[in-house]
């Protein structure tokens, strides 16, 4: 009688058990909803929760420190601990190559970025997204980065329209004064910042950042909302005209058109 007893208080137990690994399994396939995805690796249903935009212009060959910038630019992109320069998952990272039409940026990439990479999976992650589903879209993840990468030097572009793309991008991308400010929009410009086109040009006089507004409307945009960060190339044959006037005067000319400086700096 004890040992029938004792056998009929474990099954119980057992079931218990099973019902206990059911429920947690369940909790996570149902609890924790894996969104569909885009062609662009973004959730289909809610889209991407914010975007990054690197301008970069090579309108001048990139110096191999310049290149090797950019290499570590692209690694903290795809680094779970990568900063200010990171990207959240599900946001959208697009790379634009400056061109001289300022109305068509050439676009190099548009991704958003997976949830995890492999590498820092648990178990839990496993249970909500196959290793194999998650290690294939951090795999496309990571080979649109390979291409922010120019394989060849263009021609030098006779005209330099930083300012005119920078407002294409900031009304295709931005939210604006009436936009959804929840849409975090962090824009990196990669360039000399000499610009250089028939309405305003770095290699001539040109006002003071205050007094564009007034001087030259058009080529003021809105940046409300928007962090920026700002590399500047340094080329030593340019070395006269990126003196420190014109380093303050991208600093102020984002402060005015109502961005937030993230990061400045010349290399």
């Amino acid at each position: 009688m004890k040992r029938e007893t004792r056998r009929q208080s474990v099954i119980p137990s057992f079931g218990v058990i099973a019902l206990l690994v059911v429920g947690i399994f369940a909790y996570y396939q149902l609890g924790t909803h894996v969104p569909e995805m885009d062609h662009r690796l973004c959730p289909k249903d809610t889209g991407p929760i914010g975007a990054t935009i690197l301008l970069l212009d090579t309108s001048d060959p990139l110096a191999p420190k310049h290149r090797a910038e950019l290499e570590r630019l692209s690694g903290q992109i795809a680094s779970e601990q990568a900063g200010r320069m990171g990207i959240e998952p599900h946001e959208l990272l697009v790379v634009y190559e400056l061109t001289q039409d300022p109305g068509m940026p050439r676009q190099l990439i548009e991704v958003c970025r997976p949830q995890k990479s492999p590498q820092d999976r648990t178990w839990r992650d496993d249970i909500r997204q196959g290793r194999r589903f998650a290690e294939r879209d951090w795999t496309r993840f990571e080979e649109a980065l390979a291409n922010v990468f120019p394989e060849d030097e263009g021609e030098p572009n006779a005209i330099s329209p930083l300012l005119e793309t920078i407002a294409v991008l900031a009304a295709r991308h931005a939210p604006g004064k009436r936009g959804d400010r929840r849409f975090k929009v962090h824009l990196v410009v990669f360039s000399d910042l000499l610009q250089h086109s028939p309405r305003l040009s770095h290699y001539d006089s040109y006002p003071d950042a205050r007094e564009m507004l007034h001087r030259t409307r058009d080529l003021f945009t809105d940046l409300t909302g928007v962090r920026v960060s700002l590399f500047r190339l340094e080329r030593p044959a340019y070395a006269k005209w990126q003196d420190e006037r014109h380093y303050y005067w991208w600093t102020e000319l984002i402060q005015e058109q109502g961005g937030q400086i993230e990061w400045q700096d010349s290399i």
